[in-house]
């Protein structure tokens, strides 16, 4: 097939945005990036700043760093934000299909990996806006859903883009479960079963973990079965071996959430959290982090009738509550909160390190620290200002975001 002669105008085109964003092939070597600004987040901020990428692994962090020999150099300029990949804690879309086990209330073992599809849109939009890094939760219609999972938005294989296979059980304390279930009818439907109210899902959720405390057998008819046993999640929850992920939007389920921590042994983390500021003490004193849904603006109420206000984030760093912010457009979440009293260092560390501590993947990502996944955000001003946009999203050394155009490439 014969060859198009590139047009000039496509040609130099395509070089300046090279020349912006470095494809895949910047991490086989080393990268220096140079910015007016670095956000470190937990070193504080360095002006300016210098990140030294070598193998896909951050090397060297310095106000000033020389560049060694044969080093790609990506000089952004003064105005310009170097900041850590976003880490969503609770990354909307990826799957294909339902991402949990309907056929039973109980599915400790469920992972929802199989189901990710690498190729989504949700992926490029979360790269879009900086984030590098997000967690795959189990949906909340199941009592005990499963295990969550962390990904990268990108990468060349789809094995490299695992961070964690498990991140921590998922249960829900909320009407979910409850909600598509029906009893006084004729077994027509799987959903024909318990719970149906919000005290049927602490019922299951008690027996549970008191079944597996006591070394019981599942009970078949709640429990999916699994190869191994279903209920070992559970115990090591209890042992204090993994984080539990509890989905909980009012005051009076978080207080429940806390309630079952007690008498269990676990330790819990929550989810969603619409009014965690009527229960921030309680919270704060039982050294519970809270990952936030996505915020909304639009109405008064939010899932299950909960009252909305606009500086959750902020109360509860002021009780002393770690908060991450979740769901997508870290970026947007970010500003509005620190509009509304969050400060802007707690609104940082809300989209990058509090996030990562909560997943257990912060010793990969989360900060800019040598040693870390290079994963980065260039950005063309103050990360919290409304008006910056994102220029490049880089996630182990290589920019995926964003991609030259193919229609400008050759045939």
């Amino acid at each position: 097939m014969s060859r198009r002669r590139p047009d000039r105008r496509c040609l130099l085109a395509t070089l300046a945005l090279i020349a912006i964003s470095p494809t895949a092939r910047a991490a086989e070597g080393d990268v220096l990036v140079r910015a007016g600004t670095v956000e470190t987040v937990e070193s504080g901020p360095l002006r300016p700043g210098a990140v030294l990428i070598s193998g896909g692994t951050i090397a060297q962090v310095s106000a000033e760093i020389e560049p060694p020999e044969g080093a790609e150099v990506i000089d952004l300029g003064e105005d310009a934000t170097l900041m850590p990949g976003l880490v969503d804690a609770d990354l909307p879309g990826g799957v294909t299909g339902p991402a949990v086990e309907e056929t039973r209330e109980i599915t400790p073992t469920f992972s929802p990996l199989p189901a990710v599809d690498w190729s989504s849109r949700a992926f490029l939009e979360a790269l879009a806006g900086g984030t590098t890094t997000g967690a795959i939760v189990p949906s909340s219609e199941n009592v005990i859903p499963g295990l969550a999972v962390v990904v990268k938005t990108a990468g060349e294989e789809q094995s490299d883009r695992v961070v964690s296979r498990d991140a921590g059980l998922v249960i829900t304390v909320a009407s979910d479960p409850a909600s598509r279930n029906r009893s006084r009818t004729r077994p027509d439907s799987i959903y024909v079963r318990q719970p149906t109210n919000r005290m049927g899902v602490v019922g299951l959720l008690r027996e549970s973990f008191a079944r597996a405390a006591r070394g019981a057998d599942p009970d078949p008819d709640t429990t999916s079965p699994a190869a191994g046993d279903p209920y070992e999640p559970l115990r090591e929850a209890m042992a204090g071996r993994r984080s539990v992920l509890a989905i909980s939007r009012t005051d009076f389920d978080m207080l429940t959430v806390l309630r079952l921590a007690g008498e269990f042994g676990y330790a819990p983390v929550v989810y969603g959290g619409h009014e965690a500021y009527k229960v921030a003490e309680p919270l704060a004193s039982s050294r519970v982090p809270v990952v936030l849904g996505a915020l909304r603006v639009d109405r008064p109420f939010g899932p299950e009738g909960t009252e909305l206000i606009w500086n959750v984030a902020g109360i509860l760093h002021e009780a002393g509550v770690s908060v991450s912010l979740s769901g997508g457009d870290l970026l947007d979440q970010a500003r509005f909160a620190s509009r509304f009293g969050l400060p802007r260092e707690a609104a940082l560390r809300a989209i990058t390190i509090e996030p990562a501590r909560v997943l257990g993947v912060d010793g990969r990502v989360g900060s800019i620290s040598p040693g870390k996944d290079a994963d980065l955000v260039a950005l063309d001003g103050d990360p919290l200002e409304f008006t910056t946009a994102v220029r490049w999203t880089m996630v182990d050394g290589a920019i995926r975001f964003p991609k030259p155009d193919p229609s400008q490439q050759e045939d």
